[in-house]
């Protein structure tokens, strides 16, 4: 449940909605939790999502190392890598402090990320069991230089303190900047944070006590950020539980540890009874497992000897070669052709399969059989016409043959080591899906081989298709809006948006401006809001004040592409509009005692702000304009200690003759809070 925010479109009225996170990190009440002692990642909060396939995708440096989609559940909830109905695709990424992890939608723009922390526990300690309330457990951790201490914290957890002892919790915890509301029962805790270590020791407990501490599951907790909007929420949470190991979940793929070396494919051409050209498509790790080192290529006679051994004959070779001629071999011996990747500890992977052999004498006309003369058909999309460059529209070169193996080189080197030949030269390629082109006037020459030897050669000129010129991008929505705070000085204020994507853009820039509603006057730019955004489609607008009375904010993007090198127009079909209120509400408790009272309680980040509560309109989209009657206002607090909130509490006494159901609740500083279920105790 989050803040309401008030937007509207181009060609619409204003209206209410739910309110959803964008950016890094989320912004509630999406958001994204991270276990990297387990390899694990939790999504919850995306209610409005709810159904969509969620996708989580972890970058390191910028390069993807896993990837895993599930279907949100009716709360906006999934996690990969806990069980086998969720799982990371191929391999299940070793996550690790500075790894970012993404979460996009299938029916959404939003696209939201976290950075995983580095605060991790390296020690648990206890002192000797001894009579009494003085035992002890001591927890030793680091953490690095992005980590927050006003957003850290220690715990432990464990069911079995709840049931049996003194301390009647199942988590107990510790953070440095937190003053506790109550004293700890049946223990005490003091630590320390500084210069990237910390030390937390939970005391005075009995042995029982100790015992189970001892035994719970220690836990650093480090967040990005706290809910602006008195929500109690954790974003961009990073959970490093101590002890536990990562890897896949059972049913789950394995970690890089336990990846398998690649395979890939190869093609042998018999140049004669004793000797073979082998070529090989490079093989290509999993992402994060160990890197090819070389390949082992190996010709294994398969007549066994009195001992019923095979003799092989072959080489090893470096990590970039992609060929090798097997020489030496023994005319009329029959030979098992195999070829493996090697990674580092010379692991070997399985043998490599088979994409073709030839066996040039074979074909007619060449002292052979005479059975085979047919040269393949190779077929070039887009076709190649001579020197002259084609362009490539999809900006890939598709090769297609009847029959034979296909090899390519785009760096102008034959792709055969004769002219017009029928063995693949040492710069050859084995063509196995779309080759990118990626330069202007790139010479590429193929050759497609059949068993028979029977070669078919073609060349030419490919280049891409140009860039295209940036135009206004589409689908601009309003994900969510938040409160400008307390200090005006120091504005919070944000505007969240999403869009869809254009076409070979690298940049987005979102701007915003102030119009007076209402006003025929063309709005006016705030450039110090200007936000540039690359690979995403949605961003967060932030530092934005209250939205002066009648005024609202109209966001507009623009795109940039390489050949649109100055950001592109906006239209007014990609305009949305936003008010900025100046708290941001909450609620935390609502509760309808039969016969007794109605009570909820909640929270405001500006003191004062009077609290109204609302019925919700015949849509359940927005409260009604009217209080509900009988009902008293509320006034926010002070605010809490430490915290960015302060208390508000409406009490209906006598209780209403029925639960109202749903409600929402108003700040006389504009924010708007629901819908809200009122629970019957």
């Amino acid at each position: 449940m989050a803040g309401a925010l008030t937007a509207a479109t181009a060609t619409g009225g204003v209206f209410v909605a739910q309110s959803a996170s964008a950016g890094t990190p989320p912004t509630g009440p999406g958001n994204i939790e991270v276990f990297p002692e387990r390899d694990m990642v939790a999504v919850e909060g995306y209610a409005a999502q709810a159904g969509q396939t969620a996708t989580v995708t972890v970058k390191r440096g910028g390069q993807v190392i896993g990837v895993g989609s599930r279907v949100l559940d009716s709360t906006g909830f999934m996690e990969l890598n806990h069980d086998a109905d969720g799982c990371f695709k191929d391999v299940t990424p070793a996550i690790e402090a500075g790894d970012t992890v993404e979460v996009s939608f299938s029916g959404s723009p939003l696209v939201d990320s976290m950075t995983v922390n580095s605060a991790k526990i390296t020690e648990i300690t206890a002192s000797d069991p001894t009579a009494g309330n003085t035992n002890s457990v001591t927890i030793k951790g680091s953490y690095g230089s992005e980590v927050n201490l006003d957003r850290f914290a220690v715990e432990v957890v464990n069911p079995a303190m709840r049931d049996a002892g003194a301390i009647g919790e199942r988590a107990i915890g510790w953070s440095p900047n937190e003053v506790p509301d109550e004293a700890p029962v049946g223990y005490t805790v003091s630590g320390t944070a500084a210069n990237g270590g910390f030390e937390v020791t939970f005391a005075n407990m009995s042995q029982e006590d100790q015992q189970m501490v001892f035994d719970g599951q220690a836990v650093a907790l480090s967040w990005m950020a706290d809910r602006t909007d008195g929500v109690e929420q954790q974003l961009g949470l990073t959970l490093a539980e101590e002890g536990l190991t990562g890897g896949g979940a059972p049913g789950c793929p394995a970690g890089p540890d336990g990846a398998k070396p690649p395979k890939s494919d190869y093609t042998v051409t018999w140049t004669s009874e004793t000797e073979a050209t082998v070529t090989w498509a490079t093989a290509t790790p999993v992402a994060g497992a160990a890197a090819v080192t070389g390949y082992s290529v190996a010709a294994v006679d398969q007549a066994a000897n009195a001992g019923g051994a095979f003799r092989q004959t072959g080489y090893q070779t470096g990590a970039g070669a992609t060929q090798v001629v097997l020489d030496g071999l023994t005319a009329d011996a029959v030979y098992d052709i195999q070829v493996r990747s090697v990674v580092a500890g010379d692991e070997m992977s399985a043998p490599f399969a088979l994409a073709g052999t030839v066996t040039p004498g074979t074909g007619g006309g060449d002292g052979g059989t005479g059975g085979d003369t047919t040269a393949p058909v190779l077929t070039a999309t887009p076709a190649f016409n001579g020197t002259t460059a084609v362009i490539a529209d999809s900006r890939t070169l598709t090769l297609a043959a009847d029959e034979g193996t296909i090899y390519y080189t785009v760096d102008g080197s034959a792709v055969t080591s004769q002219p017009n030949g029928n063995v693949p030269s040492a710069t050859a390629k084995i063509y196995q899906e779309p080759i990118p082109i990626t330069a202007a006037d790139t010479k590429v020459n193929v050759v497609v081989i059949d068993a028979a030897g029977n070669a078919t050669h073609s060349s030419g000129v490919v280049s891409p298709k140009a860039a295209a010129a940036a135009v206004a991008p589409t689908g601009l929505t309003v994900l969510g809006v938040t409160g400008a705070g307390p200090d005006a000085a120091a504005p919070k204020g944000t505007i969240s948006v999403g869009w869809n994507p254009v076409t070979d853009a690298t940049e987005y820039r979102v701007r915003v401006f102030d119009q007076t509603v209402g006003s025929t006057s063309p709005p006016v730019l705030l450039s110090q809001y200007d936000t540039v955004v690359t690979g995403a489609t949605n961003a967060t607008v932030s530092g934005l004040p209250k939205s002066a009375a009648n005024h609202r904010y109209v966001v507009r993007v623009q795109a940039k592409t390489p050949a649109s090198p100055n950001f592109g127009p906006t239209t007014i079909g990609n305009t949305v509009y936003g008010v900025v209120p100046g708290d941001d509400i909450g609620v935390e408790v609502a509760l309808y005692r039969t016969g007794d009272e109605l009570r909820i309680r909640g929270t405001g980040t500006v003191p004062g702000s009077v609290i109204t509560a609302h019925r919700s309109n015949a849509a359940g989209t927005g409260p009604v304009t009217n209080a509900v009657p009988g009902y008293p206002t509320a006034t926010v607090g002070a605010l809490d200690a430490g915290l960015p909130t302060g208390a508000w509490e409406i009490v209906v006494d006598p209780a209403p003759t029925t639960n109202p159901g749903t409600l929402w609740f108003k700040s006389s500083n504009g924010d708007v809070f629901g819908p809200v279920t009122v629970e019957t105790k």
